[in-house]
């Protein structure tokens, strides 16, 4: 997966904190105070989170610390990890069956973009002829039977 897949919003919540003076280790000293040694993330952690993409997105153990270091509820800390990890945003109201191809369309360079939309246009275009050609038979034969 690369950041051309899906934005990484999480990533961005982790340096807009880092900028406004929290360190990674006083990111790490708060989610040890929330969630001890088992639950706490290294200043290690938090600056690979920041600074480089992770395949791996946080266990969710560990996000009452997150959000606890992020200043934001658990709920958004868990939309920002489906949103960078997964593509999923709790305002997505895209169909299921169109999912597939959106998550196909966000890997596809921006100068391609075009021809997928060429191609999609196509489709859509083929389809509806397609639909008519089928209704004018249905007609014509309705036609013949009041012959």
């Amino acid at each position: 997966m690369t950041d051309d897949v899906f934005r990484d919003v999480f990533s961005q919540a982790v340096r807009a904190r880092n900028a406004a003076g929290m360190t990674y280790s006083q990111m790490e000293a708060r989610t040890w105070d929330v969630g001890g040694k088992e639950e706490s993330r290294s200043a290690g952690w938090w600056n690979n989170m920041a600074n480089y993409h992770m395949d791996t997105p946080p266990a969710p153990k560990y996000i009452p610390g997150i959000a606890e270091v992020l200043n934001m509820s658990e709920r958004q800390v868990k939309e920002l990890i489906a949103e960078q990890w997964y593509g999923v945003r709790p305002d997505d109201r895209l169909p299921r069956r169109l999912r597939t191809l959106v998550a196909t369309a966000r890997r596809v360079a921006r100068v391609d973009l075009v021809l997928l939309n060429d191609v999609a246009r196509a489709l859509g275009d083929k389809h509806s002829a397609e639909a008519e050609v089928e209704e004018l038979k249905e007609a014509s034969v309705a036609a013949q039977q009041d012959i």
